[in-house]
């Protein structure tokens, strides 16, 4: 479920009065999506976390600056695969018959999953921007403490994003019941002028800008801006090759996976986030089809393949990750 399943929803404040299910021709999609190919994901996605989160807070290596944000990170990929453990369970796709699952779809569930896939858009950002300052700027990259990544980045830009696009969209969407009071759906929780007025048309540009455009933006440009650093700065690449500094030499790694991070990140979240941001489904899939639906969970199954491909690529790019796993 995303924000803009309820485009052609019932707005006003009457309450739906017929019986809803997904069409018929859907069902198989779903059903590809939540009930086979989601539990995969969460189960292999919370292994590979969890590791990775235990091995950036070994005494080691928690307070490296680089391993900051790999913890946050992990983080926030654990808690979104654990968020998606009750959507396993969901074998209506709309018009639920608990009460507990319709509030859980509204206000949480994919709600919340795209939030956290909002933060580590920034967190990318963030560590891509330190990659970017660590070889233009190497004076002031040096005085980038570990410790002040999280206080003064992290934690300010997760409240941003929640108060700021979260907790407005969590508040538009209701559980209503139908008249036959045996089904709970998700609508607004607004009117139908409400939903088409201007400033709702901002807000929802605003939150679309503030969940992936602009991390995107910066995260594309910073990128560009590495790779023309390590192309100018040949000593990269020299010390690495000579073996002559181990510092230098786990920069470059560093730096190298940071690339492999950010273009695995644009080719596996960026479609999906978008698509989930504009894409027209109407009341219960009812303006959808099997075939966008299909594309739908292809694209979200490369975005959970991405949370977990991650933490691979750090552990093979990271002697110390790989040395302190094997002590785990």
């Amino acid at each position: 479920m995303n924000i803009t399943s309820f485009e052609n929803s019932n707005s006003s404040s009457s309450t739906p009065s017929r019986i809803y299910s997904a069409p018929l021709d859907i069902v198989p999609a779903l059903r590809l999506r939540y009930q086979i190919l989601l539990p995969i994901f969460i189960v292999f996605g919370i292994v590979a976390n969890t590791l990775t989160f235990l091995v950036t807070t070994r005494p080691k290596l928690k307070s490296l600056h680089y391993n900051v944000y790999i913890q946050a990170l992990s983080l926030l990929d654990l808690m979104g695969f654990i968020m998606r453990l009750p959507m396993v369970f969901d074998d209506e796709y709309c018009g639920y018959s608990d009460y507990t699952m319709a509030i859980y779809m509204t206000h949480f569930g994919w709600l919340l999953v795209n939030y956290l896939r909002a933060i580590s858009s920034y967190v990318l950002m963030f560590l891509s921007f330190d990659r970017f300052t660590g070889i233009w700027l190497p004076d002031t990259f040096r005085n980038i403490k570990g410790t002040e990544v999280g206080k003064k980045r992290l934690i300010p830009t997760a409240i941003w994003v929640f108060l700021t696009a979260y907790i407005p969209w969590a508040c538009f969407l209701t559980a209503k019941q139908n008249d036959h009071h045996d089904q709970w759906i998700v609508s607004y929780s607004i009117s139908r002028e409400q939903v088409s007025s201007t400033w709702f048309w901002v807000f929802k540009h605003y939150s679309t800008l503030a969940v992936t455009g602009f991390p995107s933006f910066c995260i594309l440009g910073l990128n560009i801006g590495i790779v023309i650093g390590l192309l100018m700065k040949n000593y990269y690449k020299r010390i690495t090759i000579l073996g002559e500094d181990r510092t230098a030499k786990k920069r470059f790694y560093h730096t190298i996976a940071v690339l492999i991070l950010n273009l695995s990140y644009a080719a596996c979240c960026f479609p999906y986030l978008v698509t989930m941001m504009y894409i027209k489904r109407g009341t219960c899939y009812s303006k959808s089809t099997y075939s966008q639906e299909t594309v739908l969970c292809l694209l979200e199954s490369l975005s959970s393949l991405w949370s977990i491909l991650n933490m691979v690529i750090f552990f093979l790019l990271n002697r110390d990750y790989k040395i302190e796993l094997k002590s785990i």
